[in-house]
């Protein structure tokens, strides 16, 4: 069973300077540098883990052999710019292809630094575990971290922690419980073929059962194409073209009483549309069944599903009692445990 506890911000970081290379993951990252600059005092340099220009995008696709090649040049250009200034940290989230002569160069110039590496993503999705020699840089980091139960249990170097929620839903879930909620079901996310498999089964659950449902279901057009190329029969009634608004997803998961998961099936750890839930005090619906390992799994709040046969008591959805907000998933908790916590559980070398 894995447990949390929740604690105050603590002034450790102040006047720190870290090095942040991670995803550009919508707008996650900059809320977290932001976070870490603003409340807690770091000074922060951040770099996307890979090029993100359009040459990228046409290396990746017509000229992948020499993707490998423009990620060196990508780490050099970063080295250049880092040379002369000093680190305390170093965060990498994920790290795709970042070279290993890269992180020795860091201790090699920073002789105290820290190393964080922070896995938001699965080994199955996207491999980090034994990678070939000049990519292997796991055993290089001081703290190895991952957001998924399985990769955890099955890689004795890496510990577990769980991502995090934004502030925004921080103050949603401390916000009037007596808002009217207009959606009994809310279904948000991104086209993966299980998720619109899923995403019709729900639509059919909730006519069977007179609930209200709320949809945004994002396809890309490109991925809507080359799926019909493909000869995958897509409604185009049920898919969005363009990316639902920070602002209108805050709003929807605030007149909804239950939030609809269908997980990634080569991840395991909590989606984000998890923890928004648990952090704004509603409902979750979820074909994870690795939550129900956490110590935060509650049945009255969690329900874990066969997405194959949906089958629900109907109090989950329709009991109105008022539910926990789990604080031990805020950024700010995420903070304590990367950045503080975990090197206390580093075993220091003998004198």
């Amino acid at each position: 069973m894995l447990n949390h506890t929740e604690v105050t911000a603590r002034p450790e970081l102040r006047n720190k300077n870290i090095l942040y290379i991670g995803v550009k993951f919508y707008y996650y990252h900059q809320q977290l540098i932001d976070k870490l600059e603003s409340s807690y005092g770091a000074r922060v340099d951040y770099f996307p883990e890979r090029d993100t220009s359009i040459l990228y995008g046409i290396i990746n696709r017509l000229s992948p052999s020499n993707l490998e090649a423009y990620q060196e040049l990508h780490y050099k250009r970063v080295l250049r710019q880092i040379m002369e200034r000093e680190y305390d940290y170093f965060l990498v989230i994920r790290g795709f292809k970042m070279p290993v002569w890269f992180v020795k160069k860091l201790k090699e110039l920073n002789p105290s630094l820290k190393l964080i590496n922070y896995q938001w993503d699965s080994n199955a999705n996207s491999p980090f575990i034994n990678t070939s020699t000049h990519y292997n840089i796991l055993p290089e980091f001081d703290v190895t971290l991952s957001f998924d139960y399985k990769d955890v249990s099955d890689y004795p170097q890496l510990a577990y922690s769980p991502t995090f929620y934004t502030d925004e839903i921080k103050a949603l879930g401390q916000q009037n419980e007596s808002n009217v909620q207009k959606y009994d079901l809310f279904y948000f996310g991104s086209y993966l073929p299980e998720r619109y498999a899923g995403l019709q089964k729900f639509i059919a659950y909730a006519k069977a059962n007179n609930y209200s449902l709320k949809s945004h279901f994002y396809m890309p057009i490109r991925y809507y194409i080359i799926e019909r190329l493909k000869g995958v029969k897509i409604d185009w009634k049920l898919i969005k073209l363009t990316k639902m608004s920070r602002e209108d997803y805050i709003a929807n998961l605030a007149n909804a009483k239950t939030i609809i998961d269908v997980s990634n099936a080569k991840q395991s750890g909590m989606a984000m549309r998890v923890l928004d839930a648990l952090g704004a005090g509603k409902k979750v619906i979820t074909t994870n069944k690795w939550v129900a390992q956490d110590s935060i799994f509650d049945p009255r709040q969690i329900a874990i599903i066969d997405i194959e046969n949906i089958s629900l008591d109907k109090n989950f959805i329709e009991d109105n009692s008022p539910l926990p907000r789990k604080k031990e998933f805020t950024m700010d908790r995420w903070i304590e445990r990367i950045f503080l916590e975990s090197f206390s559980k580093v075993k220091q070398p003998a004198q």
